[in-house]
């Protein structure tokens, strides 16, 4: 993930104690907070947001912005470390503080690369998933950002759902009641074009595994909330078998998950096709998986937004 450009940095937020009628003891609480953040100064950053969170004497509109503004600075700060050669894993903790403080959609996505790393697919699944959501929200990220940094977030958190043992559901919006996460067919100004649903098949066969079963539901559940009038549902295979045969498979697959759609109350036009072997997964980094995970990746069907 790219380094927080400066407009998403905590300190554009401590300005704002100004607009406040702020106590002194508060105000000398968020110049500790400002000085740790400069200092790069993870644990006093962290101390000082924490009591700023709790100070009765802080304004309580003031206390998200600093808690929030702190976990930023928390992700630059790791990320400026990440870059000189630290590891990601002696990181966590100071990433955990930070959630702790404001679930900062930079935080969440650090946490998913750690989880990916450690082949805990299905949590880093849900943390890359809260992180699109985050950003997404206006309020909890007022600076969106780049779409390429977005689409980066996207696509591994769709790689990590491919390879989970269990089916991970997009998250549901508990105030308007939307779907979120992969769901999303735009982020921020982004378009998605394209994300990977793990609706798994037995072997050689158009019969849903219990994953892909759960998965279908799940694709038909939001699609049918978005009210989606138009889809292409592509199936892939990977490179194992004749060109031929993964063809007609590839086919076969996407026509039943088709099929399952409509039979089950899809109110759009879906189209199928299938694509065989021929176009595998693009991996945002192949070097992090072994070659059965990149099997699994490019055996896939394809929701193409239309």
């Amino acid at each position: 993930m790219k380094s927080l450009p400066t407009s998403l940095l905590a300190v554009t937020l401590f300005g704002s104690a100004a607009t406040f009628n702020v106590h002194a003891d508060c105000r000398q609480l968020i110049e500790a907070v400002k000085r740790a953040n400069a200092l790069g100064d993870l644990d006093a950053l962290v101390e000082n947001a924490s009591r700023v969170r709790l100070a009765p004497d802080c304004p309580d509109a003031y206390r998200p912005k600093v808690a929030r503004a702190a976990a930023l600075g928390v992700a630059k700060i790791v990320q400026a470390r990440l870059a000189k050669g630290t590891r990601l894993a002696e990181q966590e903790a100071d990433l955990r503080d930070a959630l702790r403080l404001d679930r900062a959609w930079p935080v969440l996505a650090l946490l998913g690369d750690l989880e990916h790393r450690r082949k805990q697919y299905a949590q880093a699944t849900r943390l890359y998933q809260e992180a699109l959501t985050v950003i997404n929200d206006e309020g909890a990220t007022p600076h969106a950002p780049p779409p390429e940094t977005i689409q980066a977030v996207f696509r591994k958190a769709g790689e990590s759902r491919m390879l989970a043992d269990e089916y991970v559901a997009v998250p549901v919006n508990h105030r308007s009641g939307s779907a979120e996460g992969l769901a999303l067919s735009a982020v921020r100004g982004w378009t998605v074009e394209a994300v990977p649903v793990p609706i798994t098949f037995d072997t050689a066969s158009t019969r849903f595994t219990v994953k892909g079963e759960a998965a279908a539901r799940d694709l038909l559940n939001y699609l049918n909330q978005q009210g989606a009038e138009r889809i292409t549902i592509v199936g892939h295979t990977d490179e194992r078998g004749g060109d031929a045969y993964n063809q007609g498979l590839s086919e076969r697959r996407a026509n039943a998950v088709r099929d399952w759609l409509k039979q089950q109350g899809f109110r759009g036009n879906v189209v199928a096709r299938g694509e065989g072997e021929s176009n595998p997964a693009q991996l945002d980094d192949p070097s992090r998986y072994d070659q059965e995970e990149i099997w699994q990746l490019n055996r896939r069907v394809e929701l193409l937004r239309n």
